[in-house]
């Protein structure tokens, strides 16, 4: 069949899975032994470079590597008789050269997602030395004067970027997460995330001091795109942060835009966005109401771009899994949630999980940038966000009516509904379905759609293993869940035990964005 048969997704005749102890404790099984088959699938596959080339962690091997880094550190709650952690590690290492790319630092290049850039290879380094000190349990690492200075030349090269970079042939927005100051702030925070000996501390501690003015430098950027929005088109749509793509596009997706950009600001410590808050809060809710007017379709950018599609893309870098992800990271943020949130935040909640479900089987495939597994990741965080930050969203709708007066009542049929259960089965319903697309499901006739075989089959973004990351995120989220049920029928506080806090610090989130607070794996 060639390309342009396929449609652009399948019709969803997935049933959400039911959510009770023995389906989970089945689907934590298939997980975990899809984890360790799909794991071995990438390493087989994909080459073991001898050499940094121009690629970055989205679809090229430095992907791979952090990939298995991430299962790595994963490793208690993947148990499995098939293989173990040092394995992973194992693979993961090898697909770090020594050395840094002989390339230079470019304005447009500073996130180690993207490619060309020696951000990349710095990144990879220092979370290799962390992995080897057994993520810092056994010995505080190290790391070369070499790497902490590219990371002090990218910060301030950041410093002084404009909101819009020139970016090959084009000129684009400096901000996003997968080229821009927003992946760079990413690696600095998953850096700071961890203790090193004294002298790599104290030669960081010039780099990790410039989080604040890199925070600032970010959101006056996401103002000055506001301000320029408005001259040319006027208040109507206009946010108070927006975030340019292309020049005089202004970004909405994950990869590209405001959905990827203020997941990692909220990931800050509190004293470095509180100014910011009511901004990212409104913002967020503007998000939502443009999001509400396309019954829970995301655009792509504002003004559109380009010839109109005959349906909107439903995918983490355009569409509106960017939007659940946001929600998901900013109803865990108990402050933001008490003081900005507004009756839109559950609107939206509910039509974009809708228009992801009916909408979100890509023929694409399973890939975490335009595949199930992507679309199903920021269910995950919304589960978690219903499941342990109940509490803080029911006093934010209460608040909202009692502060605002809103002479309208809440709408609690709709708030019945999102529960972490609605989330939760739909995200392992995807899950699971990302079993039959390609390359790990290479046999003919076994699934009744014909998936694409992604351009990088093997990689973080683009292929299968981002695929097993989606399911390794899957198993932490799942036995943290039957270990808070287990506890709950003994009357014990899962604060006390040790088993669910450490499958709770296994949630790593979203590769490259995260959502569930900084865990130091990127």
């Amino acid at each position: 069949m060639v390309e342009t048969e396929r449609p652009q997704y399948y019709e969803n005749t997935l049933t959400p899975l039911p959510i009770n102890p023995a389906t989970l404790i089945e689907t934590l099984r298939e997980l975990r032994e899809a984890v360790y088959n799909g794991a071995e699938l990438v390493h087989t596959n994909e080459p073991i470079p001898d050499k940094w080339s121009a690629g970055g962690m989205f679809k090229h091997f430095p992907g791979v590597a952090l990939a298995f880094l991430r299962l790595d550190y994963q490793s208690s709650v993947l148990a499995n008789q098939k293989a173990t952690s040092s394995e992973f590690r194992q693979y993961a290492l090898q697909r770090i050269p020594s050395g840094l790319p002989d390339m230079p630092l470019l304005p447009s290049r500073l996130s180690p997602a993207g490619s060309l850039s020696p951000m990349t290879a710095v990144t990879l380094h220092i979370l290799s030395a962390v992995a080897e000190s057994n993520w810092g349990s056994e010995a505080k690492p190290s790391l070369t004067p070499e790497n902490i200075t590219c990371l002090h030349d990218a910060v301030n090269l950041a410093l002084n970027n404009e909101a819009i970079v020139p970016h090959g042939e084009h000129r684009m927005g400096g901000d996003e997460m997968l080229y821009g100051r927003a992946g760079l702030l990413w690696l600095l925070l998953n850096v700071r995330a961890h203790r090193f000996n004294d002298k790599t501390e104290a030669a960081l501690a010039s780099v990790l001091d410039m989080v604040p003015q890199l925070v600032r430098v970010i959101v006056e950027a996401g103002r000055e795109g506001s301000k320029d929005y408005v001259q040319k088109h006027g208040k109507k749509e206009a946010h108070p942060l927006m975030y340019a793509w292309m020049e005089g596009h202004y970004g909405f997706g994950a990869a590209h835009g405001i959905t990827g950009i203020l997941p990692i600001l909220l990931s800050c410590n509190d004293e470095e966005i509180s100014e910011y808050m009511p901004e990212i809060g409104e913002t967020i809710t503007a998000l939502c109401k443009l999001c509400t007017e396309s019954n829970g379709h995301l655009p792509m950018t504002l003004p559109p771009r380009g010839p109109k599609k005959p349906s909107e893309l439903v995918q983490f870098c355009h569409g509106s899994p960017g939007i659940l992800l946001l929600l998901g990271t900013a109803l865990q943020n108990d402050r933001l949630t008490r003081a900005y949130w507004h009756p839109t935040w559950d609107q939206t909640l509910y039509q974009a999980t809708c228009r992801t479900w009916e909408e979100g089987i890509l023929s694409k495939g399973g890939s975490l940038c335009h595949g199930i597994s992507g679309n199903a990741w920021p269910w995950l965080l919304l589960h978690d966000a219903f499941e342990y930050h109940s509490r803080s969203i029911n006093d934010a709708r209460r608040g909202y009516f009692q502060r605002t007066q809103d002479s309208s009542q809440p709408d609690d049929n709709l708030s019945q509904k999102l529960t972490s259960d609605f989330f939760l089965s739909r995200a392992l319903a995807f899950m699971l379905h990302a079993f039959e697309t390609r390359p790990y499901n290479t046999a003919p006739g076994t699934s009744g759609r014909d998936y694409r075989t992604p351009d990088d089959p093997y990689s973080l973004f683009e292929g299968l293993a981002g695929n097993v990351c989606a399911w390794a995120e899957s198993c932490a989220v799942i036995q943290a869940r039957l270990r808070k049920t287990m506890l709950s029928e003994e009357g014990v506080s899962v604060e006390d035990d040790s088993m669910f806090q450490q499958a709770m610090r296994c949630r790593l989130g979203f590769p490259l964005i995260g959502g569930n607070g900084v865990r130091g794996v990127l």
